[in-house]
């Protein structure tokens, strides 16, 4: 018998609590329950990236699953529970199979553990923001500056491959070759889509 896998082999946990998770409705217009489980802040030990996942307790049903990114805002909850609670956007979770634009949030138990996981992901936020004077970010034009990217910076690990291209849909890296993103198929930018022959 080979042992089950959970999908988390190489990720490190930044952040794991039990909590309630919530996605608003948008035909009913109010928030509904998507799960009670443990939210989880994950970082790939190869790439780096970071994303949330939420499995449904027993079950083990996904009800949560994203990269983090310099777009995600975590925002007070409105109501009584405001100081243990965070709402957000999403454009791209992968919770029922395909990537799909959410909004979403997440109540714990105690408000210090609402603050530890805004303090976790403020910190993932920030490392994955490049300055636009970082040698990173823009190639320096003076012949005799030595500085280059560390090798292990973030920006190294995130820059897509040499003529490589970034899916407006999914974030995902491809290869210069791929003609659709590896992950969610979307055509690639410019890419002319030829008509289907019936």
């Amino acid at each position: 018998d080979s042992p089950v896998k959970s999908g988390e082999e190489d990720e490190d946990t930044l952040f794991s609590h039990r909590a309630k998770l919530f996605r608003f409705e948008m035909k009913s217009k109010e928030w509904k329950e998507r799960g009670v489980g443990d939210m989880k802040v994950l970082r790939h030990t190869a790439t780096g990236k970071v994303r949330l996942l939420m499995r449904r307790d027993q079950v083990l049903k996904i009800c949560c699953n994203h990269h983090v990114n310099n777009e995600l805002k975590l925002t007070p909850m409105a109501g009584p529970a405001s100081s243990k609670s965070w709402t957000w956007y999403t454009s791209c979770d992968f919770a029922d199979g395909v990537p799909k634009p959410e909004n979403l949030a997440i109540r714990f138990k105690y408000p210090e553990t609402a603050q530890e996981f805004k303090s976790v992901l403020d910190k993932c936020i920030e490392e994955t923001l490049v300055p636009e004077h970082s040698p990173a970010a823009s190639p320096s034009t003076d012949s005799t500056s030595t500085a280059v990217p560390d090798a292990g910076s973030l920006a190294t690990k995130f820059a897509p491959p040499p003529g490589g291209w970034i899916c407006e849909i999914c974030y995902v890296q491809n290869n210069p070759s791929a003609l659709k993103c590896a992950a969610c198929l979307n055509p690639k930018p410019g890419q002319v889509t030829p008509p289907s022959q019936s």
